[in-house]
């Protein structure tokens, strides 16, 4: 075995001259508002600020950045290639300089222009697409509305197709309230990205962080009040501290002295008017200190060999549906399950709300160990919003935190139109491709004034969404909501109740239809529906259920039949820690032989041609 896997190396290290050293996971386009609004929404330029942090945040050549203004008309700000330094400096010097007073906001124009061009940069097979979209305003290319709607609904529909297709995330925010959300947050769910509204521009600068954390994330390390503990398996650390304009940050080493903030070979240091990002190479194992900094958005990512790992969650979430989540602790890739280590750890998971600047805990828990992993099983979440998940790994001697972001929506937009006569008609589409509309159904249920409760099926329509039209009778007067029963792509099942509408009719009048401002009084207390009898369902704080070892062996209710399929990245990684084993005999052999084979082949082309050669100079003596 070690002499095949000496030759593998070696051969290895010969082909690798003939492959490309490193190749970027991944794409981040920028597209920034440049109409002259967008001076009021953001005066101090924060947006200019946020691009730079996108682009300190990227590791060297591990991911590629291209930015692009759009008004009037689309144009480049700074052409896509990989991150590197000299992307840096040239962004440094564009940022700042670039103009925002066109009169017209063309979304449609810049998103085609962003579809047509071609990817640049050394990117690997498998990258991811993060696209993020800011601005201040709506479609708005025409005095005439018509025009500004028909713009609107390519948008929604072609373009939309052709980002699904390629599997773009088009991440969006919002500056002001008076932007087109219903557009942007569509786009956003649809592409299995984050819709975010921005209250004050210095929250730009969070929301691109968290959007960076979403596409590349990592381990971290929690603070603990203005302190942190950096253990002898950090290889490094990069803070990521905000703090007002004009301070400087101070980084206090476990010796008591002050990390001078100027770069050398152990330390990096990129600051701006708000943030400061310092990356430590082999750190001091200690207690450090961060003063002048605002701790409740800032974070330290490391790398280290001693790492956790946590399912993988969807980028959205759907409103009441189950979230199964394990977390693993690895040294160098591999799982540990010695249990005389994991009964020193505990992982406690906490669930916040984030709105703005605030920031709510919904609860937090500590998680259950089974079968050398940590598990926790979420029943749903009521409330619909942006979330972060946080998983904290106490180990005594060291700690990890992982940040999980995340978006609940409600699974279908229930829309209710009059299209004409004594007709209403109810539509229920799902606002994103994890939802199985075949395995799913909704039901109408009506409520008349004489109290009467009636409730019919809808029916799905080709397009793949479900469709109902109502005859409405002279005076009357009905409230109707929608009931889903959904699962997603991978079989979770979960129940959601849509809004109440509200539909009459007077006399032989055109019936009106509307969304209920006022829900009956008794659904006010409605708890979210919970499939396990032993939980009492909550209004917003999700119902938690720990997966016991019991559990494990008897297997998860029915329900969750399909989560098993979808197997967790740990998982996964068990699963290639077991099979190594067993495998790499098969596998150092073929990588040998076919090593071998292709150096054969070199040689035995190399003859060839020698002999071509000595044949055709036998001729010219010859002649």
């Amino acid at each position: 075995m070690k002499w095949l896997k000496i030759n593998t190396v070696l051969l290895a290290a010969v082909f690798s001259f003939w492959v490309p050293s490193s190749q970027a996971d991944t794409q981040f386009r920028v597209i920034v508002d440049a109409s002259g609004s967008m001076l009021i929404s953001d005066p101090d330029k924060l947006t200019s600020e946020a691009l730079r942090l996108i682009s300190n945040l990227a590791p060297e050549e591990k991911a590629t950045l291209g930015i692009w203004l759009f008004g009037e008309e689309p144009r480049v700000l700074l052409p896509e290639s990989t991150v590197n330094k000299a992307t840096k400096s040239k962004l440094a010097s564009y940022v700042n300089s670039y103009v925002t007073q066109d009169v017209k906001t063309d979304l449609e124009a810049i998103i085609k222009l962003l579809l047509d061009t071609p990817d640049s940069g050394s990117l690997a097979p498998d990258f991811n697409r993060h696209w993020i979209l800011v601005t201040d305003g709506m479609v708005d290319i025409s005095l005439d509305e018509a025009v500004n709607k028909a713009s609107r609904d390519r948008i929604l529909n072609e373009l939309m197709a052709q980002l699904e297709e390629r599997g773009i995330h088009l991440h969006t925010v919002s500056m002001t309230g008076y932007t087109d959300k219903a557009l942007l947050e569509s786009l956003s769910l649809r592409t299995d990205a984050t819709h975010t509204e921005v209250a004050i521009p210095e929250d730009l600068l969070d929301t691109f962080d968290r959007i960076f954390t979403q596409a590349s994330p990592s381990d971290e390390l929690p603070f603990d009040g203005n302190q942190f503990v950096v253990d002898d398996a950090i290889e490094e650390l990069t803070l990521v501290v905000f703090h007002e304009n004009g301070i400087q940050p101070h980084v206090i080493k476990p010796s008591g002295s002050l990390l001078s903030l100027v770069n050398d070979s152990h330390v990096s240091v990129s600051a701006s008017d708000h943030y400061t990002l310092i990356t430590v190479r082999e750190p001091d194992a200690g207690v450090w200190k961060v003063n002048n900094v605002d701790l409740e958005r800032s974070s330290i990512r490391v790398i280290t060999n001693l790492s956790s790992q946590a399912t993988k969650l969807a980028p959205i979430v759907f409103v009441n549906e189950p979230i199964y989540s394990t977390v693993g602790l690895f040294q160098k890739n591999v799982i540990i399950q010695d249990e005389n280590i994991l009964s020193l750890v505990t992982v406690t998971q906490s669930l916040i709300r984030l709105s703005g600047e605030q920031k709510d805990t919904v609860f937090s828990h500590e998680m259950a160990r089974t079968n050398g992993q940590f598990k926790q099983r979420l029943e749903g979440i009521a409330e619909p919003g942006n979330y972060e998940l946080v998983s904290l790994v106490d180990g005594k001697t060291f700690s990890r935190q992982l940040s999980q972001y995340f978006t609940v929506h409600p699974a279908i937009d229930f829309n209710g139109t009059s299209p004409g006569g004594n007709l209403i008609a109810f539509s229920a589409k799902p606002v994103n491709l994890k939802l199985n509309v075949l395995r799913s159904n909704v039901k109408l249920e009506f409520n008349y004034n004489n109290g009467t409760i009636e409730t019919e099926e809808m029916p799905l329509v080709g397009q793949g969404y479900w469709e109902k039209i109502i005859p409405v009778s002279a005076d009357e007067d009905v409230k109707v909501r929608a009931k889903l029963v959904g699962m997603t792509q991978t079989g979770l099942r979960f129940d959601y109740w849509t809004p109440f509408w509200h539909f009459n009719r007077k006399g032989d009048e055109a019936p009106t239809v509307s969304l209920d401002d006022a829900t009956p009084a008794s659904l006010l207390l409605m708890a979210v529906p919970s499939s396990n009898r032993d939980l009492m369902p909550v209004l917003v704080p999700p119902a938690i259920s720990i997966v016991s070892e019991e559990q494990e062996k008897e297997g998860l209710p029915s329900e969750t039949d399909a989560v098993k399929a979808d197997v967790s990245d740990v998982d996964e990684m068990v699963e290639k820690v077991d099979a190594i084993s067993s495998t790499e005999w098969v596998m150092y052999a073929g990588l040998n032989l076919a090593g071998i084979a292709v150096i054969a082949a070199g040689i035995f082309l190399y003859r060839r041609i020698q002999k071509n050669k000595s044949l055709r100079s036998e001729d010219i003596d010859d002649v």
